[in-house]
């Protein structure tokens, strides 16, 4: 009102001025209630003031009071400058003024200012989040809170906006609290739009010991905005949980443990934790009243002495109950929730304080002798060990020096029964030191410290048994009967001996026989003879069943007959040539004389099955026999013993003792059945058969005829019973029975009826005949091969022609007939698969299309073979010359052609030059190329353009080809041209074109580079980027985008970085690693992008990306447990320790506070930002009633409540004692006995004494001493555990003794102190049991030589020792279980020890005894040993052991690698004494290597080492039986031991070892690889190589069996193999023999790798592998080396030839073949051979040329020349020879020219000679000496490395002139020209080319003619003999069919010239060298050239 008031004032006083002066400025609005949202921008113009002045000068505007609006002074408008909050205020109100301008120059005082009012009303937008108020919230709840009680109603949430949804509210679970949200649940209490009120209502039972605290987000939303806060519940514990007990129950104390030791400290707390009640403890059981527990520290002690063999439980185990009771108000409570029980469980430790103990201490048993080995004794022996653990582990073992017996088990714990077995089989009840045994058995403890232990004594008699085999003088017996022999005949008599007596002995031995034929045979059982038994009875049984048998056979013949009757009257005709014959018998009896033939006659038919086998034959035989036998059967009694039954009876013979029921023994019993001849012979087979070729003289496989009599005496013959043209034809061996062929006789088949010849053979042993059916099969033998009807033929074909076409058809005859002469044709070689060949007419045709220009002529080699086995084969020649017709089309190559050509190319560049090729066109002139018109583009889209003129102008093309730029290129236009271009061949009779197409692309020109989008640009190449850390990898970052103007976008790419990576195409980076702000806040890497234009371009762009950091760290703590200690009744404040965390965040989200939580945080406190924990309130530091408390710490980030994370610790204060109790000690007197001899070292504990302190620690570590009693010092005590040990031995220091003991604390340094006192009383104790010295053994045997032993005898002095130092020994004897001094033989002193006969003794009457012997201290208690004693009256001639003859030597067998300790045999020695003393064996000689190892007691013989046959296959060793226990033999005096006197001496086994043989080794090859060689014409079968395999093992183990595997091929200079051949070209025999298993000439020139592998027979069937390289060669291609040495000589020296010749010409030298030498007259010369080899080059695997190798021969002439002598080479030549023929050309006129000059020369000579015929120009000796003397310094200085066809050369001159010389010599030297040296120059040429002469005169300068060489197969070379055996130019595979060695013509005889076989016959060639090594000529007569040579 009053405003308003003032207002009015001014404006009157303005008005009354105005109206004076000037008017104000006016408003036009209304500037009340102006309407804003508060959400308008800034900077929005939200009103506009208007006004005027009534002067109308302009006006201003502006406002006074206003932070939020502006006003323009011009415009007036109001903008706002400042956001507007509705919450804030609701409206704004502020002055606005308007000003008029009086001066027109600016503002002045006289201006009219007019302010008013303006008001804005701020409506209300959604804006604001809600607010939570009264935060924080949080509240406690006891863990016992009803599920729906509210835990809390104070939420409040407002929301200062008016509009938008109504409030809501939810929880949100946390991660320290998951389950928050399900235990607890929110309820709306009232809701509205801008208030919220809530309550927090409990959902699930708690638990405090759960879970403490929870924590969970409360979110307020308006619908559009969200808060939240954190809402925290603290759980209180409530005393709902009883006690728990924590730690073990669990212990061990030891039973010697003093009164009050500490056993074990319970620990229990309150199962409640936040408040926790003090816990007092009680026994609810205690067995025995051991223990005593105190109720506050839970300490339980012992009450009283431990004794665990008192227990019940045998471990040693007590269980205790224990209750645990928490204190109400101080009051134990019993209720079930404040108390609880809990089993404590305290084993005994034992204390080794009771020794093993027997159940009784002498036992007695008696014992059968034939117990056999592991029967335990009839003992009820048990021992016990009252202590348990180690200390009731003791060891039994025996005193028995006999070693009889064992014990077991061997080691006990606590208790067991004791069995104590027999452990050999050495009781012998017939051995007096064997009757009785007393054997002392010992238990000691083994791990204890003293061992304490106690003895049981056993007394073991042993009774007699039959315990012996009755024996047999012999292994085997063997005796003869007659077959003829009648029953009752006596055969043998047999008998055994048996050492037992009685019925177990002789007298109770019964026999009988066994086996096979046994029942005809008897034997007297107690007599032993054997005599033939009456089997009569069982003959005629026999009989009958032979008879029956008989007549149903007899009675199938008849009906057969009946059904064939033309072969009855034919059986009954006289035997001939049929394909029937008849097997008949001819029985004669002795009885008659006369013959009785009984005939069996069966038809043997082809096709019938049916036939009588040999032992239909036998039986038939021995029918007749029987019926003859019973014809004489009348006169004599029969026998069942038949020879050709049974010759042998092989029998075992038994010899059982105690009437037949007691022990067995067997032998072997042999009844040899006698003959007598009463069988007939019997065809082995009924029919016999043979084949055999027509012409031949010999069968294919012998044909023997064999028939067998079961008569041994018997002797068969045999003869031919048949036509006389049979027997004209065969012939039979009468003593064999081979059918043999006669010399004279001519097999032909079509002379013969049929092609099989039949008759009988009859085989006759003077008694019995027997007829053999033969049947001889005549084979037609193919003897005629294939013949061409001519040799060559000539055809002509066209290129064109077609498949089909027939070119030639060759014709060819077989003389032979039927399969034999049908014939057919194959293409051998030469076709290239061009033609073939019909198989039956011989037709060639074209199979293939021609090319003349592949192939023009071709040769092939027809072959044609007949059917016949083996086929023969003929060969020839059809030569096809091919006809060539220009019929091809020129064509491109490739047909589609590319040219590329840059876009700026220039006009007139050369694009590309066509390439086309036209088979029937000589050169590309002839070739013309243009385009078509059909020319097309493609754009650089790829898309086709459409046809235009225009594109012919771009590109010109050439006649020649050449492609040309025409015009300038446009790439935009297109970018791809395709040309279809065109060529001819001009020269074609028509036109033939071809075409194709040339495509041409046009190469870009790149330009402008690629750009990244914005906001990159070229000048600031940077793009900034942001990513939140801790994203997946493969999150993208971004996609980079980026264009060019003039090309594609080809690819991104990025630099090398951890972190991230792009997609080369799309451009999206994205991450390859987690990114983690507290590792990288930023990463930089450079990216780039490049086009696809050529060249490339690229833009690079540096990109920075921020990582953005989150919460994602939690706090951790140093450790998750922390240990502080705190001295009891520590003030407050005292600072008990430290907690630290760490947060790996960084800023607000990385720092952390500190608060402590948990039942007893109150006592504590922890500074927030340090972590120091402190003493709040000391009231529980009280040792005594809690040791220990555990607090939680918990630390929290400052992050938002939302993402705050938060980490908990636990933290242990220990409580430590102080000093304040004094030691006590647990009694007041300690007492302990002790023996004597208690152990002092290590010393044995007496007692042990213990006080108890209460303290801790130091405080309560109490040492002891002795301060009084001690005086002796002869007691020590441990200062730590309080046992008292004996300082030295108590021995003899009996009685009491009383210790004063003081214990202090402090580990004695205290001031804190008490004493006791310790009673010892030392006992004496008798320790030791006598110890016999004599006798010394346990079972001593003392021998008394004589026969009569008188009274009073001294036998023997005992003596025994007692370790007890005051314990005198007396000595009696044991009688009944009693001690004696006297038994009715014997007495002994009780003092001295002496033994005598009480009476007079006689050997006779009773020569053994047996005396126990006692020997007694006086100790207390008293021991005694026993010792038994067996006294013998022995005879002073007993003899030594020996071994039977039967038995010696000893035949043993092993099989080898049988392993260690295998027994292999066992000898035995026998002794002829009476008392059967112990033999002993040892090793003599044999066993120099220690392969075996006789046992000493048992003679058994045991392997010491694996055997190896392969390495020694037999030992015999010498064995030495001897009574001697310890017998040494020096190594002197096994060297002195003679064979020949071991092999006579009885004592002395010889054991013959035989090692049998086990297949352990495998095959092995001798090489590795072989080399070998083949001669391409060599024929099927023919021998190539050997290789061989040889096996360790023997017999059928060491068989082994060959197989090729593989046969790879490779082609002539080919390097990798084609493949394995199948079936292979080749064949292997069993001996391993490889040979040709096809023609090889379609292999020439190739090689084959064949596999070889050798495997055995036997299992496991190992193998071996090696590889065989096998050339196929011509003749051409091998060297000969001829040696003067015979193929033997070779033989042995091959290898090392063949490695000089490898080291002087670097190649693989293959010997093929050895054969005799043969000289130039064609003789054989045996002490020379021809070695032929072919040289291989390594390199290339090629075979090398000849003349290549014989160069590098010549080349290393001066290396080989020693080895020539050494070896004996004569010559290396080439094996094949051309044979030189001049052609006839111009040279043939100047040659007849010098013929007619040559005539004249020759007439004129002979005048010469006419006139001089009286002067004598014969050469002086001298002279020629001189002569060879020259031209022997010639061949000196000309005696270099040159090769020696020049030194040839050099020599011509002196040669033409020596040539001269012979010429004109003496008549004498011409007149030799039919001497033998002469002949030498001659051969066998003339008769191989029918006269054909070759010039020859110096046989140096000839022409090749290549044409003419003659196959070395057709010169006549069967009379070169091969090496490898077999004879004929097809025999070997390495030459084939190369036959003799071709050479030079001698002009003289027209005869083959073996120049290179002879030293003076030389023949080298004008163009080539055909000979190797120098050979200086040497003729006849010219000793002393030759001598100089």
């Amino acid at each position: 009102m009053k405003r308003m008031l003032t207002w009015f004032i001014i404006c009157l006083t303005t008005q009354l001025a105005s109206s004076e002066t000037n008017l104000p400025p006016v408003f036009t609005q209304t500037l009340n209630n102006i309407v804003l949202y508060e959400n308008v921008p800034v900077g929005t113009v939200v009103f506009r003031l208007e006004g005027y002045d009534p002067e109308s000068s302009n006006v201003t505007f502006g406002s006074i009071g206003s932070d939020h609006f502006s006003v323009d002074p011009v415009s007036g408008n109001i903008t706002l400058v400042k956001p507007l909050d509705r919450e804030e205020k609701d409206s704004l109100t502020f002055l606005v003024s308007i000003r008029d301008r009086v001066d027109a120059a600016g503002e002045s005082e006289q201006d009219n200012v007019v302010e008013q009012p303006i008001t804005f009303i701020i409506l209300d937008e959604n804006d604001n989040a809600p607010e939570f108020q009264n935060t924080p919230y949080e509240t406690d709840v006891n863990e016992d809170a009803a599920v729906g009680t509210t835990i809390y109603n104070k939420i409040l949430v407002t929301d200062r906006d008016t509009i938008g949804d109504s409030l809501d509210l939810k929880c949100l679970p946390q991660q320290q609290s998951p389950e928050a949200c399900n235990k607890f649940r929110l309820q709306l209490l009232s809701r509205e739009a801008t208030v919220l009120t809530a309550a927090v209502v409990l959902n699930e039972t708690l638990n405090y010991n759960q879970r403490m605290i929870y924590h969970f987000q409360l979110e307020a939303s308006d619908g559009l905005h969200k808060t939240q806060t954190t809402f925290e519940a603290r759980v209180k514990d409530v005393q709902d949980k009883p006690p728990v007990f924590q730690g073990s129950l669990s212990t061990v104390i030891d039973e010697d443990s003093a009164i009050n030791t500490l056993v074990l400290t319970v620990h229990a707390r309150d199962g409640d934790t936040g408040e926790p009640r003090k816990i007092v403890y009680d026994l609810i059981s205690n067995p025995s009243d051991y223990f005593l527990l105190d109720s506050h520290s839970g300490e339980l002690r012992t009450a009283k002495p431990l004794d665990r063999e008192a227990l019940a439980d045998s471990t040693g185990l007590i269980t205790l109950v224990i209750r645990a009771r928490e204190l109400v108000n101080g009051v134990p409570s019993d209720d079930a929730l404040t108390s609880a029980t809990a089993r404590a469980t305290v084993t005994i430790r034992d204390v080794n304080d009771s020794p093993p103990t027997f159940n009784k201490k002498e036992y007695e048993v008696a014992l059968l002798e034939n117990t056999p080995v592991g029967t335990p004794l009839a003992l009820d022996m048990s021992v016990s060990d009252a202590d348990v653990g180690v200390n009731s582990k003791f060891a039994l073992r025996l005193e028995d020096v006999s070693g009889v017996f064992d014990v077991e088990p061997k080691l006990v714990s606590g208790y067991s029964q004791v069995n104590i077995r027999v452990a050999n089989g050495t009781l012998d009840y017939e051995n007096p030191n064997q009757r009785k045994f007393i054997v002392l058995v010992i238990a000691e403890e083994t791990d204890t410290n003293p061992k304490l232990s106690s003895t049981a004594t056993i007394t073991v008699s042993v009774l007699d048994a039959n315990d012996n085999k009755p024996s047999f003088e012999l292994e085997s017996y063997s005796a003869s009967v007659s077959e003829a022999a009648l029953p009752g005949q006596f055969i043998a008599t047999i008998t055994a001996k048996d050492i037992d007596s009685g019925s177990y002995g002789d007298a109770g031995i019964r026999y009988s026989l066994s086996g096979t034929g046994a029942e005809l045979f008897h034997v007297n059982e107690q007599t032993g003879v054997i005599t033939l038994a009456d089997c009569q009875e069982q003959q005629q049984r026999n009989r009958r069943q032979r008879r029956d048998l008989h007549d149903n056979e007899h009675a199938l013949q008849m009906l057969s007959l009946e059904a064939n009757p033309q072969e009855q009257q034919q059986s009954q005709q006289q035997p001939q040539i049929n394909t029937e014959p008849s097997v008949q018998y001819t029985l004669i009896t002795q009885a008659d004389k006369q013959p009785q033939t009984t005939t069996m006659a069966t038809t043997i038919e082809p096709t019938t099955t049916t036939t009588i086998g040999a032992e239909d034959a036998v039986a038939t035989a021995n029918d007749a026999k029987a019926d003859s036998s019973s014809s004489s059967s009348r006169q004599a009694p029969s026998t069942c013993l038949d020879y050709e039954t049974e010759t042998t009876y092989f029998l075992s013979y038994k010899a059982t003792d105690d009437n037949g029921q007691g022990q067995t023994s067997v032998v072997s019993l042999r009844i040899s059945v006698t003959d007598a001849n009463d069988s007939p012979p019997v065809c082995e087979s009924p029919l016999y058969r043979g084949s055999v070729d027509e012409g031949a003289l010999v069968f294919d496989s012998p044909l023997v005829v064999k028939a067998r009599d079961a008569d041994t005496m018997s002797s068969i013959s045999y003869r031919i019973i048949g036509s006389p043209q049979i027997e004209s034809i065969f012939d039979i061996d009468k003593q064999s029975g081979q059918i043999s062929i006669r010399s004279n006789a001519s097999l032909d088949v079509t002379t013969l009826k049929s092609d099989q010849l039949i008759f009988v053979v009859e085989a006759n042993d003077g008694l019995f005949t027997a007829n053999c059916g033969v049947n001889i099969t005549v084979r037609d033998v193919n003897n005629h091969a294939p013949s061409f009807v001519q040799q060559s033929y000539s055809a002509v074909v066209e290129e064109n022609s077609e498949i089909g076409t027939s070119v030639e058809k060759l014709q060819a005859t077989d003389l032979d007939t039927g399969k034999n002469a049908e014939l057919r044709y194959r293409i051998q070689q030469g076709s290239f698969d061009d033609f073939g060949i019909d198989e039956r007419t011989g037709e060639v045709f074209v199979s293939r299309k021609l090319d003349y220009d592949r192939r023009n002529t071709y040769q092939l080699q027809v072959q044609a073979a007949d059917q016949g086995t083996p086929s023969l084969t003929g060969t020839s020649t059809l030569t096809i010359n091919v006809q060539n017709s220009n019929d091809k089309d020129p064509y491109f190559v490739p047909a589609t052609q590319h040219a590329e050509v840059r876009a700026d190319a220039p006009t007139g560049q050369l694009v590309y030059t066509l390439i086309a090729l036209d088979p029937d066109v000589a050169t590309h002139n002839a070739l013309e190329f243009a385009a078509t018109d059909d020319i097309t583009a493609i754009d650089k889209e790829g898309k086709e353009l459409p046809q235009s003129e225009q594109f012919k102008e771009y590109f010109a093309i050439t006649r020649a080809g050449k492609v040309l730029v025409n015009r300038q290129l446009d790439r935009n236009l297109f970018a791809v041209m395709r040309i279809n271009v065109l060529v001819t061949d001009s020269t074609a009779p028509n036109v033939q074109q071809g075409r194709g197409l040339l495509i041409i692309q046009i190469i870009d020109v790149n330009k402008i580079p690629p750009r990244f989008n914005a906001p990159w640009t070229p000048a600031q190449p940077l793009i900034k980027l942001q990513m939140v850390e801790e994203q997946p990898v493969g999150t993208v970052l971004t996609t980079l985008q980026a264009s060019d103007e003039d090309s594609s976008i080809g690819e991104f790419n990025i630099s090398v970085n951890n972190y991230f990576a792009i997609n080369a195409t799309t451009g999206v980076i994205y991450t390859t690693a987690r990114l983690d702000y507290e590792a990288v806040k930023e990463v930089k890497f450079m990216a780039t992008v490049s086009d696809t234009g050529v060249p490339a371009l690229t833009a690079t762009a540096d990109i920075v990306v921020d990582i953005i950091n989150l919460n994602d760290n939690e706090p951790q703590f140093s450790r998750s447990e922390y240990q502080f200690n705190i001295t009891e009744n520590s003030p407050e404040g005292t600072l008990a320790g430290q907690v630290q965390a760490q947060d790996a965040d960084v800023g607000a989200f990385g720092e952390l506070t500190y608060t402590l939580i948990g039942e007893n945080h109150k006592y504590f406190n922890v500074d927030p930002y340090t972590g120091n924990v402190r003493v709040a309130n000391a009231s529980i530091l009280d040792r005594e009633q809690l040791k220990q408390l555990t607090l939680t710490v918990v630390a929290q980030d400052k992050a938002p409540a939302t993402v705050q994370k938060s980490a908990t610790a636990t933290i242990h204060i220990n409580i430590l004692d102080v000093n304040d109790n004094e030691p006590v000690f647990t009694r007041a007197v300690y007492n302990s006995t002790v023996s004597e001899n208690a152990a002092y070292q290590p010393p044995a504990a007496l007692l042990q004494v213990q006080a108890n302190d209460q303290d801790e620690g130091l405080f309560g570590d109490v040492r002891y001493v002795i301060t009084a009693g001690n005086e002796l010092a002869l007691f020590t005590l441990d200062a730590q555990t309080g046992i008292v040990y004996p300082a030295q031995s108590l021995a003899g220091k009996a009685g009491s003794y009383r210790l004063t003991i003081s214990a202090r604390d402090t580990q004695g340094s205290g001031s804190k102190e008490s004493n006791a006192e310790a009673l010892i009383t030392v006992l004496r104790v008798n320790r030791h049991r006598p110890e016999f010295i004599i006798p010394a053994l346990s079972n001593a045997t003392i021998e008394i030589p004589g026969d009569i032993v008188q009274a009073d005898y001294l036998l023997l002095t005992v003596k025994a020792v007692d370790n007890d130092t005051d314990d005198s020994v007396s000595y009696h004897l044991q009688l009944n279980n009693q001690n004696v001094q006297q038994t009715q033989e014997f007495k002994i002193d009780q003092h001295s020890g002496e033994l005598r006969a009480k009476q007079q003794l006689n050997r006779k009457q009773r020569a053994n005894y047996e005396i126990v012997l006692v020997a007694r201290d006086a100790g207390n208690p008293p021991f005694e040993s026993l010792r038994l004693l067996s006294v013998s009256i022995v005879d002073a001639n007993e003899n030594r052991p020996e071994f039977p003859d039967a038995a010696n030597p000893y035949q043993v067998s092993i099989n080898e690698n049988s392993g260690r300790d295998v027994k292999i045999g066992h000898i035995q020695a026998a002794s002829r004494s009476k008392h059967n003393r112990d033999i002993f064996y040892y090793m003599l000689l044999g066993n120099e290597d220690g392969a075996f190892y006789v046992d000493k007691l048992t003679g058994d013989i045991y392997t010491n080492k694996s055997l190896d046959r392969e390495q020694t296959d037999a030992y015999t060793l010498y064995i030495l039986a001897s009574i001697k226990s310890d017998l040494h033999i020096s190594e002197e005096e096994r060297a002195s031991f003679s064979i020949k006197t071991l092999n006579r001496d009885n004592t002395v086994a010889k054991v013959a070892i035989t090692v049998l043989d086990v297949n352990d080794n495998a095959p092995i090859f001798e090489k590795s690889i072989y080399y070998a060689g083949v001669n391409a014409n060599a024929k099927m079968n023919a021998a190539i190589t050997l290789v061989n395999a040889t096996d360790a093992d023997q017999g059928k183990n060491s068989k082994i069996e060959y197989m090729i595997v593989a046969s790879n091929l490779y082609k002539f200079d080919a390097s990798k193999s084609t493949g394995s051949i199948v079936p292979s070209p080749f064949a292997i025999s069993q001996d391993g023999r490889i040979t040709a298993n096809t023609i090889m000439a379609e292999y020439n020139q190739d090689r084959f790798e064949l596999e070889i592998v050798a495997r055995e027979l036997e299992e496991p069937q190992r193998s071996a592998n090696t590889k065989v390289n096998i050339w196929v060669f011509d003749g051409t291609q091998l060297v000969r080396v001829i040696l003067s040495r015979p193929p033997e000589e070779v033989y042995q020296e091959q290898e090392e030839i063949i490695a000089e010749l490898r080291n002087a010409t670097q190649h693989r030298i293959i010997v093929d073949e050895i054969r005799f030498h043969l000289d130039s007259i064609g003789r054989i010369r045996m002490d020379w051979c021809d070695l032929y080899f072919h040289a291989v080059d390594p390199q290339t695997q090629q075979i090398a040329p000849v003349d290549e190798i014989l160069k590098d021969i010549d080349r290393n002439y001066d290396y080989l020349k020693d080895y020539y002598a050494g070896f004996a080479i004569e010559n290396v030549v080439p094996a094949y020879i051309a044979i030189v023929q001049d052609e006839f050309d111009l040279a043939v006129a100047g040659l007849v020219a010098l013929v007619i000059v040559l005539f004249v020369g020759v007439i004129s000579f002979i005048v010469l000679c006419c006139c001089l015929k009286h002067w004598n120009l014969s050469v002086p000796v001298e002279t020629r000496r001189k002569e060879a003397l020259i031209k022997k310094q010639i061949i000196e200085d000309l005696n270099t490395t040159e090769n020696p066809l020049w030194i040839e050369q050099k020599l011509k001159l002196y040669e033409e002139q020596e040539l001269t010389m012979q010429v004109f010599s003496e008549p004498d030297h011409i007149s030799n020209s039919e001497a033998p040296g002469h002949l030498e120059h001659r051969s066998s040429l003339e008769q191989v080319h029918h006269g054909q002469s070759v010039d020859n005169t110096y046989a140096t300068i000839q022409p090749r003619n290549n044409q003419n060489r003659l196959n070395a197969g057709s010169n006549g070379g069967a009379g070169s003999i091969s090496m490898r055996g077999t004879a004929g130019p097809a025999s070997a595979g390495g030459i084939g069919g190369a036959g003799l060695i071709l050479a030079r013509v001698d002009p003289h005889g027209n005869d083959f010239s073996d120049y290179a076989t002879l030293r003076n016959n030389r023949a080298p060639s004008m163009y080539e060298f055909t000979g190797s090594t120098f050979q200086a000529p040497i003729r006849d007569g010219d000793d002393a050239v030759a001598e100089l040579i």
